[in-house]
């Protein structure tokens, strides 16, 4: 999986709200912003993602300005745009940083699971 580059890693610095609930991470070592838990914002490769809600992004693939969010072929989440940063200027950027922000803190906060318990080794020797 591409890791994102300096340029990319400042323009989502730059997006990411400057918000008390926004908690900066990462996901499979791509910068990401959370809020309550939940990914609203973040890198994948040299593109920025940002979770608006299947309506919004649908309407925003049809209108040709965003493509639905795909990691792997065939496996789309539904939620998630994906934006090139060389066709969207900073302000467009942070808009969209900031709408998944509104977006993803209205959902409920994510519950960590419970870690599954380890397996016994069986004992060595014989």
């Amino acid at each position: 999986m591409e890791r994102p580059n300096s340029a990319t890693v400042a323009a989502y610095n730059a997006a990411v709200p400057d918000d008390p609930g926004a908690v900066k991470g990462a996901m499979f070592g791509h910068p990401c912003a959370f809020v309550n838990g939940n990914m609203f914002f973040g890198t994948f490769a040299q593109t920025l993602v940002a979770r608006l809600g299947v309506e919004r992004t649908s309407a925003l693939h049809v209108a040709g300005t965003a493509v639905r969010f795909e990691p792997m072929s065939g496996r789309p989440w539904k939620d998630y745009v994906q934006l090139e940063i060389a066709a969207h200027p900073a302000e467009a950027l942070r808009a969209y940083a900031t709408e998944a922000l509104t977006y993803t803190a209205a959902m409920p906060p994510k519950v960590k699971k419970a870690a599954a318990p380890k397996a016994k080794k069986a004992p060595k020797g014989g």
